[in-house]
């Protein structure tokens, strides 16, 4: 079921549908993830059902904190063309924070497996002799 963006509906839907992306990106089941932040599993799979249902902002917390992803990215619609994507990436050093438009990692990530190297770019922190590297590398 699909909802416009003037429904109240389609939060639940855009939530739902990235609460299905970051538990499968992490290799879980819907029981997995219900054990892990202690609800059902009739509530998990009612979530990730194409049927609307509600929940409230502490289950989503719960469920991002378990799941290791922001919990603004599970309100993210990715289809969005209006939305502007970043990684946050942090120095491992000073622990200075810079969000980096993901177009650019797109771009320095094409180069590095032109040269086999799988990983996302790192790039020289601006504050010290530090690297910035992605915070949470599955949001990319």
């Amino acid at each position: 079921m699909e909802f416009k963006k003037d429904d109240e509906n389609y939060i639940y839907e855009v939530v739902s549908k990235n609460i299905k992306k970051y538990r499968k990106l992490k290799g879980w089941t819907q029981e997995k993830l219900a054990e892990e932040i202690d609800y059902s599993l009739s509530f998990i799979s009612g979530i990730e059902s194409a049927y609307h249902q509600t929940f409230s902002l502490g289950a989503i917390w719960r469920i991002s904190r378990v799941l290791d992803v922001d919990f603004t990215k599970l309100c993210e619609d990715e289809n969005d063309p209006i939305t502007t994507k970043f990684i946050l990436y942090k120095c491992h050093k000073c622990g200075e924070e810079v969000k980096i438009p993901t177009q650019i990692i797109k771009h320095y990530k094409n180069i590095y497996e032109i040269a086999n190297n799988k990983n996302l770019p790192q790039f020289d922190c601006t504050n010290c002799d530090g690297k910035l590297m992605p915070v949470n590398p599955m949001d990319f």
